[in-house]
């Protein structure tokens, strides 16, 4: 939490919510423009990023596709298991494919950001992946995200590693790929949402990963979710 805000309610409109902690890799200006918002809808601002403090899967908010930037916290990403929303200068593909590229779970419109963001973190921290399903109507977009995953494919295919995952495995895995909820995947494959998450515990330790990010990012670059 900021300096100087008052402690979060956890009520929000339409009653009660649990809050949520999102920390921001933004300038002390925008900082402090967004979390007035945040903390209105039970969003818990907490600045400046420190890597020890993230928690697994825990948004972390950072700008996008500007040369004034502050450089994006990769490795407290990848060590803390956290979840990247990018905000990005406009509603452009180019912005969507910069958010993209740089691993983010959502890519907000800075002029929207004051408005839509508690909505976007608490989305990701759900386990939802907004980026991908705003892809998916944007075809400029999507295909642009899709060349990018091919030419990872396409990085020395024959050093990657054998995959250890069955076919069930690999469906679940593609629908995380993909930006589906676990309960949408047990929808689908009906089954009970705790035994996909059961399934995707296993998955994580087969692969060595700590969230649902890293597995699917490993299987894409390693091939193994392929519709060969």
């Amino acid at each position: 939490m900021l300096p100087g805000m008052p402690a979060p309610t956890g009520v929000g409109a339409g009653g009660a919510r649990t809050l949520i902690r999102a920390h921001l890799a933004l300038d002390a200006e925008r900082t402090w423009g967004l979390s007035a918002h945040l903390h209105a809808w039970s969003v818990d601002p907490i600045w400046p990023v420190v890597a020890d403090e993230i928690g697994h899967d825990e948004p972390v908010i950072a700008r996008v596709g500007s040369q004034s930037d502050r450089e994006i916290p990769f490795d407290m990403l990848q060590t803390s298991g956290a979840r990247l929303i990018a905000i990005v200068p406009d509603e452009s593909d180019e912005s969507l494919v910069s958010a993209a590229a740089a691993g983010a779970w959502a890519a907000v419109p800075e002029k929207d950001a004051h408005v839509t963001l508690a909505d976007t973190v608490r989305a990701v921290s759900e386990g939802r992946c907004p980026l991908l399903q705003t892809a998916a109507s944007r075809t400029g977009a999507a295909f642009a995200i899709l060349a990018m995953l091919r030419e990872t494919w396409s990085r020395n295919p024959a050093s990657s590693p054998p995959s250890p995952l069955n076919e069930r495995e690999v469906r679940m895995l593609k629908m995380v790929s993909e930006g589906v909820t676990n309960r949408e995947i047990a929808e689908r494959l009906t089954l009970s949402e705790q035994t996909v998450k059961n399934y995707l515990s296993m998955v994580f330790e087969k692969m060595g990963t700590r969230s649902r990010a890293q597995a699917a990012t490993m299987a894409l670059e390693y091939g193994w979710l392929r519709g060969d």
